[in-house]
C-alpha cells in the first residue's frame, strides 16, 4: 500500500493482518502513484511477543511505554515493539498477535504515536483539535479533552458551511515563515447525543467503531467540495466545554491561556530527548501568539439550534467581545 501524506510518500509493508489494521488509520490518504522511493516507510513483521525494551525510558503515552536505544525510539504496548528510525525515514513494527486482537487499538495508539514520532524528523508536529476554515476565511482549531463538546462544536461549526480539515487531528508545521495547519484526512466519530441535533448527518452514519457508542462518518459525504488539506495559522482557537445551561456563552481568554492549551492538546511536546522539541514549542508559541483563544460554554441551544448557535459565535468572536444576545 502506497499513500500520499502532505507531500511525502509513505508505503506500507509486510504482514497483511497488521496492513489491514494501518488502512483503519491510513485509509482516507490518497494512493501514492509515484514511483520512486517513498519517504517513510512503514514495516510490518509478523512476530511473536516482544519483551520490554531494555534502553533509556523516554515516556510514557497511555500503554505504550517508549524507550530510547542510540537515536532510535523504540515503542512498546506490552505485546508488540515498533522501532522508529533516527531521520523518520523507516518504522519497523514487530507485531504480536496478541496486539492484533484489537485492531482498531493497535492502529490508533501503537501506529498513529509511531507515525506521529517519525514525522517530527520532518517539522510534522501532531496536535489533538479540530480544524475548519469559516466562510469568511477565518482559521478555525477545535480543541478540548474527551467529552468537552469538541465533535458537536465541530459538526455545528460545518452545517453552518465552514470547510474542514478535520474532526480530531491535524499537525502544525512552518512552511515559509509562516506556521501551517495540515490535515489529517480519516473519518470522523460522531456519538449518539452528537448525531440527534444533526439529522441529516445522523443518515449518514456507517458502522460502530469497535470501542464505545460512536459510528464512523465520512465527511466527504456529508458536506462535499469542503475538504481542506491545509490553511494558513489560525486566527480563532475555541475551547468548549459542556455547561448544561440552556445558553452557550464564550469568554475571551489570552494569548498564555491559548498556549496553554495548544501544549495541552499536543502530543509529546513536554517529553524531553525527541526530535525538535525546539521547534515544536516554537510553533506552538507562533500560533498561539497570532490568534483570539475563547472559552465557549456549551449550552442546551447549541444541540437544539447548533447553525444559529455557531453563527452567534463566529459573529461574537470576529466582534471581540460582546457576550452573546
Amino acid at each position: 500500500m502506497r499513500l500520499r501524506f502532505q507531500g511525502f510518500g509513505l508505503s506500507v509493508e509486510g504482514d497483511p493482518r497488521a496492513a489491514l489494521a494501518a488502512a483503519e488509520l491510513l485509509g482516507a490518504l490518497p494512493e501514492d502513484r509515484s514511483t520512486g522511493a517513498p519517504d517513510l516507510r512503514l514495516v510490518l513483521r509478523a512476530s511473536g511477543p516482544a519483551p520490554r525494551p531494555a534502553g533509556a525510558r523516554r515516556f510514557y503515552h497511555g500503554i505504550l511505554d517508549c524507550h530510547g536505544e542510540g537515536d532510535d525510539l523504540l515503542l512498546w504496548d506490552g505485546h508488540s515493539l515498533a522501532r522508529v528510525r533516527a531521520g523518520g525515514a523507516l518504522v519497523e513494527v514487530d507485531v504480536a498477535d496478541e496486539s492484533l486482537r484489537d485492531g482498531y487499538l493497535f492502529a490508533h495508539v501503537l501506529l498513529l504515536v509511531s507515525l506521529v514520532l517519525a514525522l517530527r524528523w520532518r517539522g510534522l508536529f501532531h496536535l489533538h483539535a479540530g480544524g475548519l476554515v469559516a466562510p469568511g476565511g477565518r482559521g478555525i482549531l477545535v480543541a478540548g479533552g474527551a467529552g468537552a463538546g469538541k465533535s458537536t462544536l465541530t459538526l455545528a461549526l460545518l452545517e453552518a458551511g465552514c470547510a474542514y480539515l478535520g474532526d480530531d487531528a491535524v499537525f502544525l508545521s512552518v512552511r515559509g515563515d509562516e506556521a501551517s495547519v495540515l490535515s489529517l484526512p480519516r473519518p470522523f466519530h460522531v456519538a449518539p447525543r452528537t448525531a440527534e441535533a444533526f439529522p441529516r448527518v445522523a443518515a449518514l452514519l456507517s458502522d460502530l467503531l469497535p470501542t464505545g457508542d460512536k459510528r464512523r462518518l465520512d465527511p466527504r459525504l456529508a458536506w462535499p467540495g469542503l475538504e481542506r488539506s491545509s490553511m494558513r495559522a489560525p486566527s480563532l482557537l475555541l475551547l468548549p466545554h459542556v455547561s448544561g445551561g440552556a445558553v452557550t456563552t464564550v469568554e475571551p481568554l489570552s494569548s498564555a491561556d491559548a498556549l496553554g492549551a495548544l501544549i495541552e492538546s499536543s502530543m509529546l511536546v513536554v517529553v524531553d530527548e525527541l526530535p525538535r522539541q525546539r521547534e515544536h514549542m516554537e510553533v506552538l508559541r507562533g500560533v498561539s501568539d497570532g490568534m483570539r483563544a475563547w472559552r465557549v460554554e456549551s449550552g442546551l441551544d447549541l444541540l437544539a439550534r447548533p447553525e444559529a448557535t455557531v453563527e452567534r459565535i463566529l459573529r461574537t468572536t470576529a466582534d471581540h467581545g460582546r457576550d452573546l444576545e
